[in-house]
């Protein structure tokens, strides 16, 4: 369990687990965006996995129009994870993930329902005791608020993980988005660091810049924590 438990950062394996982070960002309009997710993630089978993520969110704008500051966010949910490909040092999996417009308040959401297809390659480099990750994103609304702005990105995320010891690891992971609503692009750099105290349990802190651009994603800075337990005493893999 200990040495399976470092995976939980690549993207193509699928553990059953319970995740809860908060995130702090600081924006350029001078406020700040803070989001409590609890994320659920279950694994199916051999090759399957569904995951429901649930934001709290707190925004620090002036409440134009009486809205609420404080609420429940835009629910997410992965409708179907599949492994395309699994081999001894490399993977391919595919998914396809739902952001419905539940937010109490226009200041917590989108106001749009997002349809999210992704794909992600890992490839392991075990001499260096790393993996190298590519998570490529495309979201596009389909529905929600006509008076709200519609939805169409890329998201690229290579992800690059270094593991110290069976306790310890890192993973940088700069965020690159492509914006066909505004054509512009911009980056974020984040980088975490996991501590596992017990097999179990994974525990992190984090920290992002933003690089250029503006999109809504694009920070100035941002501080997350966050930690994850693994639920079932037993897993398989390929």
């Amino acid at each position: 369990m200990e040495k399976e438990n470092r995976r939980a950062d690549d993207p193509s394996a699928f553990l059953t687990r319970l995740e809860l982070y908060n995130e702090l960002q600081y924006h350029d309009e001078d406020y700040y965006f803070n989001q409590t997710v609890l994320r659920t993630i279950i694994k199916i089978g051999k090759r399957f996995t569904t995951r429901l993520d649930l934001p709290l969110i707190h925004n620090s704008l002036s409440p134009n129009g009486g809205y609420d500051q404080l609420g429940l966010g835009d629910i997410s949910f992965r409708l179907l994870g599949y492994q395309v490909s699994q081999a001894k040092k490399s993977a391919i999996t595919v998914s396809f993930e739902v952001s419905l417009n539940t937010a109490a308040s226009p200041l917590l959401g989108t106001g749009k329902n997002i349809f999210i297809p992704v794909i992600t390659y890992t490839k392991l480099i075990p001499k260096q005791k790393m993996f190298f990750a590519v998570f490529i994103q495309q979201a596009n609304s389909f529905s929600g608020d006509d008076n709200r702005q519609k939805v169409s990105f890329t998201k690229v995320q290579p992800i690059l993980v270094k593991y110290w010891s069976l306790k310890t690891w890192t993973v940088f992971a700069p965020s690159l988005y492509i914006d066909y609503i505004q054509d512009g692009g911009s980056m974020n750099l984040e980088a975490r660091h996991v501590f596992s105290p017990v097999p179990r349990m994974n525990l992190w802190g984090q920290a992002g810049v933003g690089v250029f651009g503006d999109f809504p994603a694009r920070y100035v800075w941002s501080a997350q924590i966050g930690c994850r337990y693994f639920l079932l005493r037993k897993m398989n893999f390929n």
